[in-house]
């Protein structure tokens, strides 16, 4: 929740609906936040050639939460009988509840720990569908090429960006003085830039930021945000992201 001067306050950029745990997290440990999606997601129609695909795929790839919700609503899950793998063990716990059996998915909860594990070290001739949104990270298809798959998409959702307001979110973020911002993907930190005033680019640089990847990193650093203002949280899970901002807070209390 937010107060009027907060010491520590924090801003969460999930989109929405997919950051419930992160901020009754925050709520828990009375860390002061205001929750602002940039993003949201529509379910697109998969057609009878996608769920032909499915149907015949010898692995089937599921990239987030979203991409499980949205196909869970027009086809059956329960039906896939192939070997079901998921980046992130929030999007696999998805998963296992829609299909009822367990759910393959990396520690390392990125699309190199997903490559990394022994279920896709042999592919060669393997019909993989990979269920994602549209655009996104190509390189789990990239991957399973070099390896000689045989590689298909199943899209089952869009993101699509919230109408802002920028120079309000600016003043708003300003008056209830964020210090650390949090984003889990290179579309929302560009939509941040993007969406806000120019003249606001100097304080956004200037805040701590918590992203979880390397090549956020780099994106990070194009925008001219310090290297020293840039943390990495171990992953995009509710519980990795917690723990880092707990962290920073513990830094700014110091």
């Amino acid at each position: 929740m937010t107060s009027q001067n907060p010491p520590f306050s924090v801003l969460i950029t999930r989109p929405a609906g997919r950051a419930d745990l992160l901020l009754a997290g925050l709520d828990q440990q009375e860390i002061p936040y205001i929750y602002q999606p940039l993003i949201t997601t529509q379910q697109v129609n998969v057609k009878g050639k996608d769920q032909q695909q499915l149907r015949e795929a010898e692995l089937v790839v599921f990239v987030s939460v979203s991409a499980v919700t949205c196909l869970e609503n027009q086809f059956d899950l329960s039906s896939l009988t192939q070997p079901l793998l998921a980046v992130g063990l929030t999007t696999a716990s998805a998963l296992e509840r829609a299909c009822h059996r367990p759910v393959i998915a990396p520690t390392d909860q990125r699309s190199e720990g997903l490559l990394a594990l022994p279920e896709l070290a042999d592919v060669a001739g393997k019909k993989v569908v990979i269920v994602r949104g549209n655009a996104g990270r190509e390189l789990i298809k990239t991957g399973l090429l070099a390896r000689a798959a045989k590689v298909s998409y199943v899209q089952s959702y869009r993101r699509v960006p919230l109408p802002l307001d920028g120079q309000r979110l600016a003043d708003l973020w300003h008056q209830q003085q964020i210090q650390c911002i949090v984003v889990t993907s290179n579309e929302i930190l560009s939509l941040l830039f993007q969406s806000l005033p120019e003249s606001f680019h100097p304080w956004l640089r200037q805040r701590q930021w918590i992203l979880i990847s390397s090549r956020m990193l780099e994106t990070a650093l194009g925008y001219g945000i310090p290297q020293s203002h840039i943390q990495q949280a171990a992953s995009a899970n509710d519980a990795a992201l917690l723990e880092s901002i707990s962290l920073l807070r513990r830094k700014f209390h110091e």
